[in-house]
């Protein structure tokens, strides 16, 4: 049977990508890399194997809602691994394919420092636009938020723009409206749409080389993390 034949079976039972990699007795990057081709293939109608194309999503999953800003972590003791960890990708050019994963015991430390119901409440993930800036967790040209129910471990976000750069928090609501992130994705700049934007990049790049300026406004900085401070006070 084909790979991604039993990583979509798998992946209705709701069994994470990590799950599915041991089970397979694969990797995890070649797991994701068979469900983004999967869904790419879904997307633009493309040719599938029989096996596959019975399989394919019953429902569209789609960003609903928004959240407001940002409050401080409880802090937490560095020794183990990371407690959260999300990254993105894209699967289309105007649509980023994104998963994550996070301790089960790390979300009910947060819950208690918040003093939150224990109930399971959606993950928000907010997809920030952070285009030629240094971005600080607040700076961001705007933010859109998406709501995911709480057993999934991966999602799709639509609505990216030409010319742009991306990126992504994920975390939860507390119930004083207040965004609280677990952690930070890595940057995406989806394609340039014209030649005045290579070209504008390539003269910055060579005023940055010959020290005529810091850096070039064009390139994105941001600083991936999970939520939880070391022994010393610093963020991981």
């Amino acid at each position: 049977m084909a790979l991604i034949t039993e990583i979509i079976k798998l992946k209705e039972q709701g069994v994470s990508f990590r799950k599915i990699a041991k089970e397979l007795n694969t990797t995890v990057g070649k797991v994701q890399y068979q469900w983004v081709k999967y869904q790419k293939a879904l997307e633009s109608g493309g040719e599938t194997s029989p096996a596959v194309e019975l399989m394919k999503p019953a429902t569209q999953k789609k960003r609903v809602g928004r959240a407001s800003f940002g409050r401080r972590m409880p802090k937490r003791n560095a020794k183990g691994p990371r407690a959260a960890e999300l990254s993105i990708t894209f699967s289309t050019p105007s649509r980023i394919y994104c998963y994550w994963s996070i301790s089960h015991e790390w979300i009910r430390h947060v819950k208690d420092h918040f003093k939150m119901d224990s109930d399971s409440g959606p993950f928000v993930l907010r997809l920030y636009d952070v285009t030629s800036i240094s971005f600080n967790g607040h700076n961001q040209h705007h933010h859109s938020d998406s709501y995911v129910p709480y057993t999934e471990s991966d999602w799709f976000v639509n609505g990216l723009k030409e010319n742009r750069s991306y990126c992504m928090e994920i975390g939860l609501r507390l119930p004083s409206g207040d965004f609280v992130a677990f952690a930070r994705s890595n940057v995406l700049h989806t394609p340039r749409t014209s030649h005045h934007q290579e070209a504008h990049r390539l003269k910055e790049l060579v005023e940055y080389e010959q020290g005529l300026i810091k850096e070039p406004k064009w390139v994105e900085h941001v600083s991936t993390y999970s939520y939880y401070v070391m022994n010393g006070g610093e963020k991981a």
